[in-house]
């Protein structure tokens, strides 16, 4: 009887390690480039494939169910065949393009609308004092569109920043727009 009592125990200490050797090698899907994508060229579904992959300390993969996140952003760099897609593959959401800057603009209580503004609206933007429309008519005097970048946490008295990604036929408007201050109002596109 103590002889099964031993084989017993052996067998159980072999399952025991057997699935902490199996649970250290659990994998995760993760996406990776199915074929290669320049640094200009939006990501698009088919350019991407999930894999199955050994989690390791310190590398930061984007899952497989982050994929709709990924559609459309642009890569930071060139990206080949097989890489796997990390968060610094990835340019930030709201970094500018070729011909685009992001100005800053400083807008107080009163300024804005009382909705919340978000990454990706668009905005008319008008200087003060003057405060002139987006609309047709408006070309010239100061007034201009712009797309929201991001939104900063609002100060203690109300003022919030609100980064817009402008052109280079709008950025004189926007910075003068960001030194003496501006209302913004929500526009459809």
């Amino acid at each position: 009887m103590s002889r099964w009592l031993g084989l017993t125990a052996i067998v159980l200490v072999l399952l025991v390690v057997h699935l902490i050797v199996v649970s250290r090698d659990r994998t995760v899907p993760a996406l990776a480039v199915a074929r290669d994508v320049g640094t200009m060229q939006p990501i698009a579904d088919a350019d991407l494939v999930a894999i199955d992959l050994v989690p390791e300390h310190g590398v930061r993969f984007v899952p497989a169910d982050e994929r709709r996140v990924v559609l459309g952003r642009k890569p930071a760099f060139g990206l080949l065949k097989g890489t796997l897609l990390t968060s610094t593959s990835l340019k930030p959401e709201g970094a500018p393009e070729a011909d685009t800057q992001v100005v800053g603009l400083r807008v107080g209580p009163g300024h804005r609308p009382s909705q919340e503004l978000w990454h990706g609206a668009y905005v008319c933007v008008s200087p003060l004092p003057a405060v002139p429309s987006c609309d047709a008519s408006s070309t010239g005097e100061g007034a201009f569109r712009a797309r929201i970048a991001a939104v900063g946490t609002p100060e203690p008295g109300g003022a919030v920043v609100v980064d817009l990604l402008v052109d280079r036929e709008t950025i004189r408007f926007a910075l003068a727009a960001a030194g003496s201050g501006a209302i913004l109002s929500l526009i459809g596109v």
